[in-house]
């Protein structure tokens, strides 16, 4: 029973790589495709349980661009193998860095270790706008002083919900948004978060930049399930899907305006692109 975990986080946009900040040493080794996926992403750093270390496991060069320049991937222009070579990654952090740092380090490991250089351009994409839907908005604002009582205790197997998914604790999502991916379902949990970080979660499920334009200001506690299509993160092809009962049948778009009153609309708008002019498969050595 596969569980893949997606954790929004803050994306700064900056310039190419090759000085600054850097990483104290990282080991870069090349995944061995066909092997079992633990997971996809990087975590650790700054702000988690482990600040000193940044772990990466099966990311591509894509990924890392994004993490670097706070792109999404149809932002990225270059060779299509900089999304199918993966990678496993463990770095070491100088003490105090802070995540405005990191993503410096990213952009640095990016020049030094794979020769990329890369410029920016503009072009037209389309976009999405998040706004409140005809029947009005169906939110729950945050309660500051809620109890925590019947958080899970710390360390161990986290218990399962009677919705599937794992009850996460409260400090777990506090001011930012986790979204789980289970037998082809989705959640995403977040509390006490303004709307934009609820976009930015959203522009990371449809890889396209989400902005809020709802006009709301309150801080708000959000539970949003949804069945992924195959084209997003968690989904799989519909004939792969477990015919549950209870499985949600509502399409990401549906779950929002169903579930929370909001809306996604489309629109086009000039964004910044990341043209990569040169790039290694090969990683150099350290």
């Amino acid at each position: 029973m596969a569980l893949l975990v997606g954790i929004a986080t803050d994306l700064a946009l900056g310039q190419s790589g090759g000085s600054g900040a850097a990483f104290e040493a990282a080991s870069i080794q090349p995944f061995p495709e066909g092997s079992p996926i633990p997971f996809s992403g990087c975590q650790g750093g700054p702000g988690s349980s482990d600040p000193g270390v940044i772990d990466c496991r099966y990311v591509s060069l894509n990924m890392l661009l994004m993490q670097a320049y706070g792109v999404r991937n149809r932002e990225i222009s270059g060779p299509g193998w900089l999304d199918s070579i993966h990678f496993n990654i463990l770095a070491k952090l100088p003490g105090g860095t802070t995540r405005e740092q990191v993503h410096e380090m990213y952009r640095n490991l990016l020049a030094t270790r794979f020769g990329v250089a890369l410029h920016h351009e503009k072009r037209m994409m389309t976009t999405y706008t998040l706004t409140i839907a005809k029947n009005g908005p169906r939110l729950k604002e945050s309660d500051p002083g809620a109890a925590k009582a019947d958080d899970p205790p710390t360390g161990g197997k986290l218990p399962i919900g009677d919705d599937g998914f794992p009850i996460l604790r409260r400090s777990t999502i506090a001011g930012g948004v986790v979204t789980l991916y289970r037998n082809g379902r989705a959640r995403l949990s977040a509390g006490n978060v303004k709307l934009a970080k609820l976009a930015e979660a959203l522009s990371g499920q449809l890889d396209q930049a989400v902005t809020d334009e709802t006009g709301l200001t309150g801080n708000y506690d959000i539970a949003l399930y949804w069945t992924p299509d195959s084209t997003q993160p968690g989904g799989r092809p519909a004939t792969d899907l477990p015919q549950e009962a209870d499985a949600p049948e509502a399409s990401l778009f549906a779950a929002i305006e169903q579930q929370l009153g909001l809306r996604l609309e489309t629109k086009k708008t000039e964004r910044d692109i990341l043209a990569i002019d040169r790039a290694e498969k090969t990683p150099r050595e350290n």
